[in-house]
């Protein structure tokens, strides 16, 4: 999970020929935007599944590993397919003198979702920008510039990269199906002892074949997205619960206080009390 950033560019944007205005990923809720956004939006969309409708073009649906991009001022909104089942969005806006000349090549694959060939790649891009964003400072602007450049070319070459005919071919649709259960499974059981193995029976794989099918659609193991399904949850009950303890929320979620601890600081710079304090 990457909290939303909103880059402060102190007037850096006259200086730079594309710039990163926002940044991040969560569990998203519900956005209407009737008169689009300000500046053009890359969405990568990792885990569950929503939906999008854009002015003129039939609704669609962005399920893990799909990409979208954009345009500014496209008047759009977008909610969660599946009540039962976060919907777990990367997303980027940019602008710049730039951006228009680099948006061109891309102009046939925006406002419509594609699938991504390399999508832990994009995904891995867009953390490296969230992370140089986080850092502050004019420095931090110019890199952040850099790396926004380069994922916007990789997403370019994903699209244009001609692709080998005897590659082989996935069975998406089975795979698909099972890593939705295999989800579900761990958002309903997110607060019990987890292991892959009771995870991979529940999608039907063993737990090396499911370990790599994972790994290979969402960018991260299933430890991993435990991991931050938890670490969302936890913010979520500290919003929703004010007088909620540290030690309450981390029972709740099934883990050792002092690992809860270590782990949430890992995510979000600060321990469980200076989070609550800062809000």
């Amino acid at each position: 999970m990457m909290p939303f950033l909103l880059a402060e560019f102190a007037a850096m944007e006259q200086r730079l020929p594309l710039y990163v205005c926002i940044v991040g990923s969560h569990e998203q809720k519900r956005i209407d935007r009737p008169l689009g956004y300000p500046c053009h939006q890359l969405f990568l969309s990792r885990s569950g599944s929503g939906t999008v409708r854009l002015e003129g073009v039939p609704a669609f649906s962005m399920t893990p590993g799909t990409v979208l991009l954009l345009p500014a001022g496209v008047p759009h909104e977008y909610f969660p397919s599946d009540g039962t089942e976060g919907w777990d969005l990367g997303f980027i806006g940019f602008d710049g003198p730039a951006a228009r000349a680099i948006l061109e090549p891309l102009s046939p694959f925006s406002r419509t979702p594609f699938a991504a060939g390399d999508f832990p790649g994009l995904w891995r891009q867009l953390e490296a920008v969230w992370h140089g964003i986080s850092q502050n400072g004019e420095q931090a602007y110019w890199e952040s510039s850099q790396q926004l450049y380069g994922l916007l070319l990789s997403v370019m070459k994903d699209r244009t990269a001609v692709r080998s005919p005897k590659k082989k071919i996935y069975p998406q649709e089975a795979a698909s199906d099972a890593l939705r259960t295999a989800v579900r499974f761990i958002h309903d059981h997110y607060q019990d002892r987890l292991v892959v193995s009771n995870i991979a029976r529940a999608a039907g794989y063993s737990p090396q074949h499911f370990h790599r099918l994972f790994v290979r659609h969402y960018g991260v193991s299933p430890n991993q997205y435990l991991l931050q399904l938890r670490m969302r949850r936890s913010v979520q009950l500290f919003q929703e619960q004010p007088g909620i303890t540290v030690e309450q929320t981390a029972q709740r979620l099934g883990m050792e206080t002092s690992y809860f601890i270590r782990l949430f600081k890992r995510f979000y710079g600060k321990t469980p009390k200076q989070y609550l304090k800062s809000e």
